[in-house]
């Protein structure tokens, strides 16, 4: 037998006491607007959808919202609220808008495009966040040289994570690995990394700071001589050279002896 059509007058009735019962309740005041507008009465659903705005952050209610007003041609008002889906409600699935005939008026309108881009930054922020992208320059397939110009190993430094990670891959001379995780930490705002490699070394280098393009690492590390401040810095000689240069201090940070110097060579 054939399924009935759903009843949404009947369901807008049954939300129209929902909300009488529980008015503090943005949901019902939701499906409220959902049976209104599916029902016809649009006037009503605004109002609806209006009220559990006004409760809560209510996503759906704001998608909706944005849909009745592209169907009426009142793009301003549409725009403003898929604008406060993604500011407010953090709403990211920028496939969903762009294939939903609702928004059909939407879609050759300048603003349409940028707001879709918008929605797709929600869920990569790191590809946006310039915090996030100030350490690219180590990006890339590496020949390792000391500074006296001789091979000490090989490196590649790749993007993760939609790149909010920098996943480093160390081979040294011997065939040793090393690995490192760096990523820019929002709540200390500051990038970190942890590295370990196969001779069972791990050092976290937690705190970091910027200086003239530089980024210089910091850790605090137990040597067989006591405890120790380890800098690790990492400088953009040129576009294809990266200088990464240790040093130590075993006297709380008053003198400093240098580790190590290598030169990061872009391959070609």
């Amino acid at each position: 037998h054939a399924v009935p059509a759903k009843d949404y007058v009947g369901a807008a009735s049954a939300f129209e006491a929902l909300t009488r019962a529980h008015p503090q309740q943005p949901r019902y005041w939701t499906r409220l607007g959902t049976s209104l507008q599916m029902a016809g009465r649009t006037d009503d659903a605004v109002a609806a959808y209006r009220k559990a705005i006004g409760l809560a952050t209510a996503p759906f209610a704001m998608y909706n919202l944005a849909t009745v007003f592209a169907k009426r041609g009142q793009k301003d008002s549409a725009f403003y609220w898929l604008d406060q889906l993604v500011s407010n409600a953090g709403y990211s699935n920028d496939k969903a808008v762009s294939a939903d005939e609702d928004f059909a008026s939407l879609r050759s309108d300048p603003r349409f495009d940028p707001l879709l881009e918008r929605m797709r930054a929600v869920l990569r922020p790191c590809l946006t966040r310039p915090e996030s992208r100030r350490f690219d320059f180590w990006v890339g397939e590496w020949d390792v040289k000391n500074a006296q110009g001789q091979p000490a190993g090989q490196s590649a430094v790749q993007r993760l994570l939609e790149g909010c990670a920098l996943y480093e891959n160390w081979t040294d001379l011997q065939g040793g690995g090393g690995k490192s995780l760096n990523s820019y930490n929002t709540d200390v705002k500051q990038w970190q990394q942890f590295w370990t490699d196969q001779y069972g070394r791990v050092t976290e280098y937690r705190e970091s700071e910027w200086i003239d393009g530089s980024l210089r690492f910091t850790a605090k590390q137990i040597m067989p001589q006591g405890p120790a401040l380890l800098h690790m810095t990492f400088t953009p000689v040129k576009p294809d050279v990266v200088r990464q240069f240790g040093e130590m201090s075993m006297d709380s940070g008053k003198s400093w002896t240098p580790t190590f110097d290598l030169y990061y060579y872009r391959r070609k």
